[in-house]
This record gives C-alpha cells, structure tokens and sequence, in this order.
C-alpha cells in the first residue's frame, strides 16, 4: 500500500513538475501616462495558436511579437533541451487609472493554457531635471509607528531611490540608535521601479531594522549615509569619430543622507503587576512534562513554550517555583524569531529536573503578565500545575537494610569479636631516638611555610601579575570568539561580522552584569568610564562594533581583505578591557 501511494504521490509530483504555463510579465508597474509599457506572455514549450488578451483601454503600440529560444545542457551524461515562446506587446495608457489585462491562451504541446489577468497602475507623470542630483538621488526612511511605549517594536526600512546610473554603492555610516535594542533583518538590495509625486525611481532597501525602545522619551533615529559611484557619460566629441563609437563614462562619487526622525516614547502604565518582567506584544504561554511518574533520581523534563509577537527575544528564563527536594539545571533556550518578533514566533525554555526522595510533588502554574499593545492594558496569562509522583529509587543510598544479629565462628582467616582486654608485653628494650622523629614531623611543615613565601614574593610581582592577567583575559577572548573562527574557516563573512558582533555585545553584557534590554553605546560609554577604562580602549571598542556593522553591509568583494584582521582587532580589544578593569 505505501509504494502504490508513493508511485501516485511521484507521478503527480512529475506531472506538476512537467506542467506548462502562461506566465505574464511587465518591465512597468506602476507606469505613467503616455509612457511604453512591456508586456511578455512567457511559456517553457513550443507553443502556437496565441489569442490575444483584451488590454481594457491601453493603447496598443506594437504586438503581439513572438520569440523562442532554445537551451541545452547536460546532466549526469544525459542531454536536455528546453525551449521557451514568447509574445510581447508595448502598449500605453493616455490616462490615469487601473487597467486590468485580460487572460491570454496558446497552445503548447496539444494543451490549451491560459494567464492570469494582470493590472497595471497608471499615474500621470511629472517633468523633472535631470541635472538636479538630490532630486534624481535621495534616501528615505519609514517606520511602523512613531508613538510607542518602552518596550514595544517598531522596523525602520532605509530606501535608496535613484533616477541615475549607479555602479556601486556602499554604507558609509550607520546610525547609532541610541536607545533602542535592535535587530537587522535580510532585505533584498534589488532595484525595483516605484513612482513618487509622478517621477520614476529605481528603489531599492539598503538596510531594514527591528527597534525594541529600552527607555522613554524622544528617540532619535540618527541618519544613515551611503558612498554612491555614480556613472556620467562623456559628452560626443564631434572633432573625434572613434570616441563617439565608444561609450564612455567617468565615475563620480557622492555622499547621500537620509533625514533624522524622532520617535515618542512613553513609559509603561503604572502600576505594573508583581510578575512583570518586560514583556511587551501578545504572547500566548504554556507547559507541559515529558512524563508524570519517575523514580527518584530520575530525570524529567519541564518545559514552557511561548508564543507571540513582540520582543520575545529579549524574554528571559522565568523563575518557577519548583519543589524544594527538586535538583533544578538552567534551562535550554531554544527560539524561532521571525522579522525580530513582529511576525509569530516561538520560543522555549527547557528545564531538567531530578527529584531526590520519594513522595508527591506538584509543580505549580506560572503567571506570566505583560502589556499588551492592541489592548493597551496588562495581560495575565498562566501555565497548567503538574502532579508529579516519585517512587523509591532502584539505587536508593539512602535504604537502611537490618540484619540480624548472629553467632560468629571463628575462622582462621575472618574477623573474630572484639576482645574486652588487652594484655602487653616488652618485646625489647630499643630507645626510639626522638630528634629524628622531631625533624620528620616538623620538615613537612617547614617546606610548605617556605613554599608559600615564595609564592606570595612571586605573586606580589607586577610583572607575573600582569602575565597572570594577561593570560586570563586571552583564553576569555579565545572562548568568546570561537564561533567567529569557524565562520571565518567557513568563509561565512556575513556570519563571522555578526558573530563578532555579538561576541563584543555578549562579552560586554556578561562582564558589567548590564541586561539585554540596556544595550546601547550610551552603556558602554557611561560603564567604561564607571570602571576607569581608558577612552582610547572605549573608542576602540564602539568603532569595532561600527566597523562590524559595516562590514556586513559593503559589497562582497571588499568582505574577504579584513577579516583576519578584525579577528585579532577583537581579541586585542576584550584583553585590553580585562587589562584595565581593576
């Protein structure tokens, strides 16, 4: 029976796979009146018998023209060709509006396929001059929401439009966000056509970023800026035929900003419930055990699984309120955040626990409270209690078995009843010479007194205090970037930045006992100089995490030269911290 449905379950797939379809496409969307618009009806066969779609009042330019091309390759031995018809029409519109093209059909391999509709939105257009850079060249930023409360998310897109010819580009400066906990998010780079007041616009997303608001007040999203090479074609030089036969260009560079935006934070509510450990968004919260009865000694699992959206990432282990005879081990955190949280996402804390002793044991329910963003007040939500029963160890030390006593032969080669009397006797007259037993007894002594001083003498040496510290701080610098080293081995460079990253946020965090939710460059400022740490060792370690951030956003060929080096750059870092800190 399986492999009748696996036979039917390979042959669909094989024929969905085999299918032929109709897709449409346009270069324009939306476009503007008057301008040409591309439409492609694409299919991967042979194809004939087209029928033309109703465009709804687009004027026709040109069309249907049709196009095939064929391609061939070969695999494991094996050569397959496929061949792809195409029907293209330009057409217009001499008005605004929403102009919806009909379905088309052809015919391709015996079967009649069809497109799906396809709409297209005109705007009117507006004239614009082309020699006006910061009109043909700007950033923009959006943001979700601009009045939030501590605590709650927002994501900032930074959006590059341009009218120009780019070669490249590259992040110059990222801002700071001071204030925020935050979280980037892959966005693709890709240049996409979109129309602002009118104008087209080749529109890209250069950077997109998950903010969490650690404090309140007015927050300032600093502005990014971006290095552009910008293309301009030399003008025809009519003295010289050969030049005007070749395109050239020069490469002109220019620094463009986005504007500074303000975001209004306002404390959460008072008075907040005893329970409330920062949880801001709409969470959903339970648990269970991986089993209810046990031996003692034994281990079980407890687990809680939350899940939600909002800055669930920044929630930490909860402290339930286990019994006492309960040996308990800090959790195991597993997560799955998408978009930073502001998409459902899961997070789990498992803990192990070994009961000790026998009995009767109940593990009760959690409140979990937080302040919900849709409701505008805080939620109360609670875990299930757990009965958890404990039976007699199978290797219990503490068992007391009694025996009886019984009469005990004597044997040669046994143990025979204490005696009640003791009776001795001179075997000779040897007189033990004391000052040797003096001497035995008292040169252990002695040797460990004179081994302590030396070592005292040593330690109180600056320069084995320093070697000391120097190679504490080493191995704390090797252990934290571990994870970077096998990145950079794997030539994973986007990883290895922020792994790095992390490594430098994660040390930082650890060593000032500074929480998640507090991590900014304004923490990092004011603990240095609380622990009298030198501005240059400060200024070295904000510009690593800059240059890190970066890094990860400038093209891929540039990645590869520097990574060595930032390597080393953050071991040197975190030891000159720990060199410092007294």
């Amino acid at each position: 029976m399986k492999k009748i449905l696996l036979s039917i379950i390979l042959f669909f797939g094989l024929f969905i796979t085999n299918a032929q379809t109709l897709t449409v496409t346009t270069d324009k969307n939306p476009a503007l009146v008057g301008e040409q618009i591309l439409i492609k009806f694409t299919v991967n066969a042979k194809a004939k018998d087209f029928k033309s779609p109703n465009f709804q009042g687009l004027r026709i330019l040109s069309g249907p023209n049709s196009s095939s091309s064929s391609s061939y390759s070969f695999v494991n031995g094996e050569s397959k060709s496929e061949i792809t018809t195409t029907y293209s029409y330009y057409v217009s519109a001499s008005k605004e509006g929403n102009y919806t093209i009909s379905s088309a059909s052809v015919n391709a391999n015996k079967k009649i396929i069809s497109s799906n509709p396809l709409t297209i939105k005109v705007v009117k257009g507006k004239k614009q001059e082309n020699n006006n850079i910061e009109k043909n060249l700007f950033i923009t930023v959006n943001t979700t929401k601009k009045n939030i409360i501590v605590g709650e998310q927002i994501i900032v897109s930074y959006k590059l439009h341009t009218r120009l010819e780019l070669e490249n580009t590259e992040l110059s400066q990222l801002p700071n966000l001071n204030g925020f906990w935050k979280k980037d998010l892959e966005s693709s780079s890709r240049f996409k056509r979109e129309v602002i007041d009118g104008i087209p616009y080749n529109t890209a997303i250069i950077k997109k970023t998950v903010l969490t608001a650690q404090k309140s007040g007015k927050l300032e999203i600093d502005p990014i800026k971006v290095t552009c090479s910008i293309r301009i074609t030399n003008q025809r030089n009519r003295r010289d035929p050969f030049a005007n036969f070749f395109n050239t260009y020069n490469v002109r560079e220019e620094i463009v900003s986005s504007k500074k935006i303000t975001i209004n934070v306002k404390d959460l509510p008072s008075p907040k419930p005893n329970n409330f450990s920062g949880g801001v968004g709409n969470f959903e919260i339970s648990s269970k055990t991986d089993k209810n009865e046990l031996n003692a000694n034994d281990a079980l699992t407890y687990t809680i699984k939350l899940t939600g959206t909002g800055n669930i990432e920044l929630i930490k282990p909860f402290l339930i309120d286990f019994p006492k005879d309960f040996e308990v081990y800090d959790p195991k955190i597993t997560e799955k955040i998408f978009q930073g949280g502001n998409k459902r996402s899961i997070k789990t804390f498992e803990y192990l626990l070994i009961p000790r002793y026998k009995g009767d044991y109940k593990i009760p329910s959690y409140n979990f409270s937080f302040f919900d963003t849709k409701q505008k007040k805080y939620v109360t939500k609670k875990t299930q209690s757990h009965s958890i029963n404990v039976l007699k160890s199978n290797n219990d030390e503490n068992n007391t078995t009694s025996f009886s006593q019984q009469k005990v032969e004597s044997v040669n080669n046994d143990i025979n009843y204490i005696k009640n009397s003791t009776i001795f006797s001179e075997k000779n007259n040897q007189k033990i010479n004391l000052t040797i037993i003096y001497i035995l007894f008292s040169l252990p002594i002695i040797l460990m007194i004179l081994l302590s001083i030396i070592l005292s003498v040593r330690n109180k040496n600056p320069l084995n205090l320093i070697d000391k510290k120097h190679k504490l701080a080493k191995k704390i610098a090797s252990k934290r970037l571990k994870k970077a080293n096998e990145f950079l081995k794997a030539k994973n460079y986007d990883g290895f930045y922020e792994e790095i990253e992390k490594s430098l946020w994660g040390y930082f965090s650890d060593k000032f006992k500074v929480d998640i939710i507090n991590l900014s460059k304004d923490s990092i400022n004011d603990y240095f100089t609380k622990y009298e740490i030198s501005k240059d060792v400060k200024n070295q370690f904000i510009d690593l995490i800059n240059s890190c951030e970066l890094e990860r956003y400038s093209p891929a060929s540039n990645k590869s030269e520097q990574v060595n080096s930032l390597l080393s750059e953050a071991e040197k870092i975190i030891i000159n911290v720990e060199a410092e800190l007294k």
